[in-house]
Formats: C-alpha cells, sequence, structure tokens
C-alpha cells in the first residue's frame, strides 16, 4: 500500500472519530439529567459553522489507539441508544394496518391514473 494511501486511511479514521466523539457530545447535551450515565461523559465540542474549511492537505495523523479509539462505555452507551431507537421504530412501524391499507389506496389510485393518461395520450395521439 502506498505511503501517502496509508496517510489518507488513518486521517479518514481520525476524522471518523472525531466526528463520533462530537456525536456523543451532542447526543450528551439532549439527553435528560436523569438517564445520563456517569461513564458517557464526551470530551468532543462542536465545530462551529464560521470556522474556514480545514486544508487539503492537512499534516499526517499519527497512528495513536487514545487519539482514535473511542471509549468503550461510551461506545456501549452510544449502541444501545441506537438499538432502542431502532427498537421503538420497528415497533411502531412494521405492523400498521392502517397505513398499509393507505399505502395500498394510493398505489392503485396512482396505477388508476396513470393507465387512464396512457389511454387519454393513446387516444389523442393515433385518432
Amino acid at each position: 500500500m502506498p505511503p501517502d494511501r496509508l496517510t489518507a486511511l488513518r486521517r479518514q479514521r481520525a476524522l471518523v472519530a472525531e466526528h463520533l466523539a462530537w456525536l456523543d457530545a451532542e447526543i450528551h447535551a439532549q439527553t435528560p439529567f436523569e438517564s445520563l450515565s456517569a461513564a458517557a461523559t464526551p470530551v468532543a465540542t462542536e465545530p462551529s459553522s464560521s470556522s474556514p474549511s480545514p486544508a487539503p492537505n492537512p499534516a499526517p495523523v499519527p497512528d495513536s489507539p487514545a487519539l482514535i479509539e473511542p471509549a468503550p462505555d461510551a461506545l456501549a452507551a452510544a449502541n444501545a441508544r441506537a438499538d432502542e431507537i431502532i427498537a421503538t421504530y420497528a415497533a411502531t412501524e412494521r405492523l400498521d394496518p392502517a397505513a398499509a391499507r393507505k399505502g395500498c389506496l394510493q398505489l392503485a389510485a396512482a396505477v388508476f391514473l396513470l393507465g387512464v393518461a396512457a389511454v387519454l395520450a393513446i387516444y389523442l395521439i393515433y385518432y
């Protein structure tokens, strides 16, 4: 693997880790105080939108596990919260007969209107 590609991959890995730390900080800021765990305390801050974009060729990021790897307890808390959100949406959206009926009626109406439009277009073009 060329050294410049390896450097780029390490840089991207560090950027993803930084983004995950920022997401943890935002989740921490939006979570009510009762449900916060003492272990999940992210350190990163939100980047300001007025700051200039990073240089196209930044300095290489050292391959440091402490810099790249997130804290295991913060990662476990984030994964648990993600599983809760997925379970909530799966339970509410999976077996909703009213939504399925509405979708089927909309699909039938769309197919009917497309058929009428096709017949009308054929009639106008060929007759």
